[in-house]
């Protein structure tokens, strides 16, 4: 019995939301870079990274100034330190679908299987449009693994103490990496238009044997490298005993390389049980550029410390930060094809363009409170609360268009440092992270991917020095779903931190 026109339609609308959809995942397929990874900020202190990223208790480290500016109150002499780290990200994405029922060749295609299957022997009674096999023009699978390792100086600090009217005071400078631009993401079966054109579309209106269904087949990369830096001061006093306040100032400064790529794989003509597949009217382009980025950041802090507990906060009000981008692009169109020699030929359109200009980011208010407890002389540990209420963070783009893309999170801090010897430190700890994003059809509706970083690290002091060492581990996964595919996505990421101060008598 021939299959209901209505029928087929649905089995193919479900079959298209497997990959289709892909392009409207919360990470942003196929749409420019603008400020992604801005939220990639980093912890300067390798003292308290070790300890799980905690800030209280951790009583003379010069490079929390930045971090909690009160805890400066706590370094007793002139004070210099720097720091640098090596950070190394091992990502990757394992696409995993499901059979077409009317559609095998998509699937087929999309896992690039086809090869498996050969061409029919014989074709009985009259021949249709499913009775060859569709064989895509390139290589490209669908899963793709990415590496990126970056060094560099990560802070420099120097900090004095000195008093006014009996008041003491402690007033710092440095510089820092504010935050790792660095990022990479793609998708090797990308389509369009989306599915809800198919929805409105075709589907919708009568049977694709008479209004098939085009759709473009692409790879999307992006890629961003770069970061930003903090240049600025601090200053802190404990204007009563036991309650220290203090406030630091940051410039912000950076730049990025950014690359999108978009390869053509192919034109999808989809028929009610069969597809083929052309290069005709593909298009592929690149878009290479950089972009320069401008801010001022503002922290408050503040501690009160009892006989063997410190409690306190740290208070980040909006900061809006201004990128200036420039991008080169270059468009390749298939706009014939012609077969000779039982060879497909291809005529290509090239064109190049360029667009610059300026949009920012206004980050919210933002803040961490805790409280760290001296279990002994030796032995002290911290708890932190993190606050990032990202879903209030506003972006506007060059045409003054408004929107607020990322997600909020309350993130723990959990650390301890013990002092093994009076020349050595043991530290280890945990600290949860997040991303601005959600998972497509995440079963949680605006919940981001969580994943905890697990820290350790050793603290060495002589003669009025200190080298801190610090290893980091993380693995951050989520899973992109749809009605018959996934996407399996996940990151390992590893950094060893270290800087050392040094204690100058005074």
């Amino acid at each position: 019995m021939r299959r209901p026109t209505y029928t087929s339609a649905l089995i193919l609308f479900v079959c298209l939301c497997l990959i289709a959809g892909q392009q409207v995942s919360a990470q942003g397929y196929d749409t420019p870079l603008t400020m992604q990874s801005l939220n990639q900020k980093a912890l300067q202190s390798a003292r308290s990274r070790a300890a799980g990223g905690i800030t209280l208790g951790l009583n003379g480290e010069v490079a929390l100034m930045f971090t909690n500016p009160a805890m400066l109150q706590t370094v007793d002499k002139i004070a210099v330190s720097v720091g640098g780290s090596s950070f190394r990200e091992k990502s990757y994405q394992d696409q995993r679908y499901g059979g077409a029922q009317t559609h095998a060749m998509l699937h087929l295609l999309t896992e690039g299987v086809v090869g498996w299957i050969s061409d029919p022997d014989s074709i009985i009674g009259t021949p249709t449009l499913s009775d060859t096999v569709q064989r895509p023009f390139d290589d490209i699978g669908p899963d793709w693994n990415h590496s990126k390792t970056r060094s560099g100086i990560m802070q420099a600090f120097v900090a004095v103490p000195f008093q006014v009217e009996e008041i003491p005071f402690v007033a710092g400078v440095g510089m820092i990496e504010w935050a790792n631009l660095d990022r990479y993401y793609g998708n090797n079966n990308c389509f369009s238009p989306s599915v809800l054109s198919v929805l409105n579309g075709t589907i919708g209106t009568g049977t694709l044997n008479a209004t098939p269904y085009v759709t473009q087949w692409y790879q999307y990369l992006q890629q961003r490298d770069g970061s930003i830096k903090g240049y600025g001061a601090a200053l802190s006093a404990m204007p009563v005993e036991q309650l220290a306040l203090g406030i630091s100032a940051v410039l912000l400064s950076g730049s990025s390389d950014d690359n999108e790529t978009r390869v053509g794989r192919g034109m999808m003509t989809m028929y009610a049980n069969s597809l083929r597949l052309s290069k005709h009217g593909v298009t592929s382009y690149q878009k290479t550029g950089t972009s320069d980025y401008k801010g001022f950041e503002l922290t408050l802090g503040g501690t009160y410390s009892g006989k063997n507990f410190t409690f306190g906060f740290s208070v980040k009000p909006p900061t809006t930060i201004t990128r200036s981008y420039a991008t080169s692009i270059t468009m390749d169109s298939v706009t014939a094809v012609s077969r000779v020699n039982h060879r497909v030929d291809s005529v290509h359109a090239v064109t190049t363009s360029s667009v610059s200009g300026e949009d920012k980011m206004n980050l919210p208010w933002r803040g961490t409170v805790g409280v760290s407890i001296n279990v002994s002389e030796k032995l002290t540990v911290g708890l932190e609360y993190e606050i990032r209420s990202y879903a209030s963070a506003k972006y506007t783009d060059a045409a003054g268009v408004e929107s607020n893309p990322w997600l909020s999170a309350s993130l723990w801090h959990v650390g301890a440092e013990f002092r093994a010897y009076d020349w050595m430190a043991i530290r280890c700890g945990a600290r949860e992270d997040a991303e601005v994003y959600e998972p497509l059809s995440n079963a949680i509706r605006g919940e981001a991917p969580r994943y905890t970083l697990y820290t350790a690290g050793l603290g060495f002091t002589f003669m009025g020095a200190q080298l801190n060492l610090t290893y980091e581990y993380g693995d951050r996964g989520y899973v992109d779903t749809w009605a018959n595919s996934a996407s399996v996505n996940r990151a390992f990421r590893s950094a060893y931190v270290a800087d050392i101060s040094y204690l100058i008598p005074w």
